[in-house]
Parts: C-alpha cells; structure tokens; sequence
C-alpha cells in the first residue's frame, strides 16, 4: 500500500502573513507537514497563541489554528509526496523525537523578520515553518536533493514539489470532504496584555542568547 506525506502552503490570515505575503511576494506565508490526508497530524513551527507573534515553537496544527478560528475561508496549496515504508517510520521517528524535546526549541522570530530579505539568521534550536518542513524532510530521506538547507521560501517549496500537488482551495472545503477530526486547543484563549508582552520579552532575549552563545 502506498504512502504519502502533506506539505502544507497557507495564506494564513494573520497580519504578519499578509505582510511577509506582500513584502517578499510569495503567495503564502506558512508552511506545516501532515502525516495522513485528512490532516489530522498537522506540525509545523509557528506561534502558540493567535494574540502573540513572537513566543512559539514545535506546535501541533489543526484547521483551526490554520484558520484563526474565523469563518473566512483560508486558501491552501497541498502536495502529496510518495514515500517507501522506510522514510515514512523514520519521519515519524523525527517528528517523535520533536514531540520529546520540544521545550527546547524555539520559533525563530528574527529571521522571520529577515525573511523577506536575503539575509539569513540561524539561531541554535530555532527554526521558522518552512526551514522546519524542508529539515525533517530532508532528514528523513525525502527529496532531499531539492531542499537546500538554511532559508527556503514557499515559492521555492512550489517549484520543488510543483508534481505533487494535490489540492488547491479552501482548507474549510477541503476537510469537509475527508475524515477530519475536530479537537480542542487553547490556541484562541485570550490572555492578559501583560503577559503577552512579558513572555513576549523573555522570548527574545532566549533568542539573542543562543545566537551569542
């Protein structure tokens, strides 16, 4: 039986999105990877709550969080990679190993900010959600001839795995037509304005830290 693997292009509907979208002229400004179709095993980097930009890191997604929680509808690029039995134990042995040890890593922050820019800003354990996708791809044996390491844009993510493409559309419409299953998150929880900007603070000086150190 054959086996697949889902990139996931979002033109997410947050405002940061629109600008990286905007400033660095790419379609779409998030990218996860989802082990089954119905997209029910989403991960990717990004922020653990919608009303903070700058604390994140290994997240679970769900259609939810890829939607804000809006009726809006959000448009989606998917592609469907084949993989042999081997790639495909050892992506989950990789995304096992983030679930593990994800206290550890951080969402980088400040190359997003660089990222419509040439400039790259590697920072140790930190990654943005295309540099993460095209990691544990490439880690995992899959098509890692096309994934250059360090900054990836979701334009060149396109050209990569243009073959592949299995959907284009609304998310909304796309999970109506398979088995997805709903679950909880706290990911649209308000929280006091105080501690958003307090953890907000302490995220960046952990970033700046561990580009010095």
């Amino acid at each position: 039986m054959a086996k697949y693997v889902y990139v996931i292009l979002t033109k997410t509907l947050t405002v940061s999105g629109k600008v990286i979208r905007k400033i660095s002229r790419n379609d779409y400004s998030h990218a996860s990877l989802a082990l089954d179709k119905e997209l029910n095993e989403i991960y990717s980097f990004a922020r653990f709550h919608y009303q903070n930009p700058v604390v994140g890191g290994f997240v679970r997604e769900n259609v939810e969080t890829l939607s804000l929680g809006r009726d809006e509808e959000v448009t989606v690029k998917i592609f469907r990679i084949p993989v042999t039995v081997r790639q495909y134990r050892k992506l989950r042995q990789n995304v096992e190993y983030f679930k593990r040890n994800e206290k550890k890593y951080m969402y980088n922050l400040l190359a997003l900010l660089l990222f419509p820019t040439e400039i790259q800003f590697p920072i140790r354990d930190s990654y943005i959600c295309t540099e993460f996708v095209a990691t544990i791809l490439r880690e995992s044996d899959i098509e890692k001839e096309k994934l250059k390491k360090g900054r990836l844009t979701p334009s060149e993510m396109i050209k990569a795995f243009r073959k592949y493409e299995y959907y284009n559309g609304s998310l909304q419409e796309y999970v109506a037509t398979v088995q997805h299953e709903e679950c909880e998150s706290r990911f649209l929880e308000r929280e006091n304005i105080f501690l958003v900007i307090g953890k907000s603070i302490k995220q960046i000086g952990k970033l700046l830290y561990r580009k010095i150190m």
